[in-house]
């Protein structure tokens, strides 16, 4: 499945470069972040509607494999879709294009809920797993568990 429903063009600033002109590779997780927000606002889920309601979640888990630099002031494409939807995490898979369609990262990032008041895991809600789950049909993939 290569679809990705989503895409946020971003250009890269001096600052996210280190000494050989590229981006630094923690960065990418920093873009990670910038697609994951915009797309949960897209899917009309506000990362602050989240927290009003005593929620919150943390990344339990990220990954990231480079396959080409990014380098100042190139215009890339922060694509995102959900992957894999547990009972208190959920996934999402991420892929960041140069401007020219060139992939320069793939990246995975893990989800889990938690209650605010406790900060511990809890179950996903009904609500944003319905909206997740229908994203992630949109997106041709395969419903989950």
């Amino acid at each position: 499945m290569e679809a990705f429903p989503f895409r946020h063009r971003q250009r890269v600033r001096f600052g996210e470069t280190d000494l050989q002109n590229v981006v630094y590779y923690a960065n990418y997780l920093v873009y990670a972040e910038v697609g994951r927000v915009a797309y949960l606002r897209e899917l009309g889920l506000p990362y602050a509607d989240i927290i009003a309601n005593g929620l919150d979640f943390t990344i339990g888990e990220a990954s990231v494999r480079y396959r080409a630099p990014l380098r100042f002031d190139d215009e890339f494409d922060i694509n995102v879709r959900v992957g894999e939807i547990r009972h208190s995490s959920w996934a999402f898979e991420y892929a960041v294009d140069r401007a020219d369609g060139l992939r320069c990262a793939d990246m995975t990032t893990v989800q889990v809920m938690i209650d605010r008041s406790r900060f511990r895991p809890t179950r996903i809600p009904a609500a944003l797993r319905a909206t997740l789950q229908k994203a992630k049909e949109a997106e041709g993939a395969r419903p989950s568990r």
